[in-house]
């Protein structure tokens, strides 16, 4: 990560400098890591009763992923439970302590990563110190607020998801890892990864990526090219994973009655206030950016394509009032969305 130090108004995450910044640096050394463990903390709670009152139920129907007995999609997202059976094996760890300790690293690393992708945005880089913190504070906020949706509905692929999104986003800044061959080659691996987890989230956000590339003459921190080759094998890997699930390892998973599509369902007036409530953020900064009273960088336009274009996705394959299902996308904005919304106020920048 390059050093900000010399910044003219100092960095709330600087350490070095004058005196004001030393200071400030030492405050966010703890302060900053104390929230963030804070909020991962406090989310694990009651994530934690909600996996064990499942297990109560159903002890040992978990060791079901692996022998096929569980009904599609689920059925194929078997990625972060192998993980919870290697922490049952290695640790004796149970399965809902697992999934909560799972829940908990995802969530951390994340807010790690979208506090890092706000400290790329240039005009963090040159905002007054005041800003910079105000910034920090919104993030943490729309973090909290974000969260409460995780657990309606909640699953164990949630976590995972937000992490996989944040992480691609981190690397696609170039900012994780410096090297461009190794942050592609990480990037799908990465989407492999994700391919036994949530597929779907993998292949869209990539081919956001790609589009947005390809249609936008702008700059990108990895180059267009290694961008959108980048993009296109990781989706072809999440794709592949997703096909030897259905095709080769489970073959025999069946949806429900309901089946695949849930249009009807999704017209219910019920369905579309609670997504238009849970992600009221999101619309504030969509709107923001329709009316050309923000304009995001690069990097930030690629996400934003991915998820207009996970969106009618969503609203035909899964209900829409299960917001917990379009959180990766929307976590991994909030630094966009923090800062669209502090370009409202006089005298303060509104690029990244």
């Amino acid at each position: 990560m390059r050093s900000h130090n010399s910044a003219p108004n100092g960095d709330p995450f600087s350490s070095g400098g004058e005196n004001s910044h030393r200071r400030t640096g030492m405050l966010q050394s703890w302060l900053i890591p104390l929230v963030v463990s804070a909020v991962s903390l406090s989310y694990a709670f009651l994530d934690w009763n909600i996996y064990r009152q499942r297990f109560l139920v159903h002890p040992d129907g978990w060791m079901l992923y692996f022998s096929g007995g569980i009904q599609a999609p689920w059925q194929y997202r078997i990625g972060v439970w192998e993980a919870v059976r290697l922490l049952h094996q290695w640790f004796r760890l149970k399965p809902y302590d697992a999934l909560t300790l799972i829940d908990v690293l995802c969530l951390a690393l994340s807010l790690w990563l979208i506090l890092r992708v706000l400290r790329n945005f240039e005009a963090y880089k040159i905002a007054s110190l005041s800003t910079r913190w105000l910034a920090t504070a919104g993030v943490l906020f729309l973090a909290e607020y974000y969260l409460i949706w995780g657990h309606w509905f909640q699953t164990e692929d949630t976590m995972p998801s937000v992490l996989f999104v944040t992480l691609s986003l981190a690397l696609a800044y170039g900012e994780i890892v410096q090297n461009r061959r190794m942050a592609c080659l990480l990037l799908v691996c990465l989407g492999g990864i994700q391919g036994f987890i949530r597929a779907d989230v993998a292949v869209v956000l990539h081919a956001g990526f790609f589009l947005a590339v390809l249609f936008n003459t702008k700059a990108v921190p990895l180059g267009r090219s290694w961008q959108a080759a980048t993009s296109l094998l990781a989706a072809l890997a999440a794709g592949c994973v997703q096909l030897y699930l259905m095709r080769v390892r489970f073959p025999n998973a069946h949806y429900g009655s309901e089946g695949v599509v849930q249009l009807a369902n999704n017209l219910k007036p019920e369905m579309w206030a609670t997504m238009l409530l849970a992600l009221l953020p999101f619309w504030l900064l969509l709107g923001l950016v329709v009316s050309k009273r923000y304009r995001p960088g690069m990097v930030m336009v690629m996400l934003l394509t991915s998820s207009l274009l996970y969106f009618p996705l969503w609203a035909t394959v899964g209900l829409l009032d299960e917001v917990r299902i379009f959180l990766p996308f929307a976590f991994a904005l909030m630094p966009a969305t923090v800062w669209a919304l502090i370009g409202l106020m006089p005298q303060t920048s509104s690029g990244n």
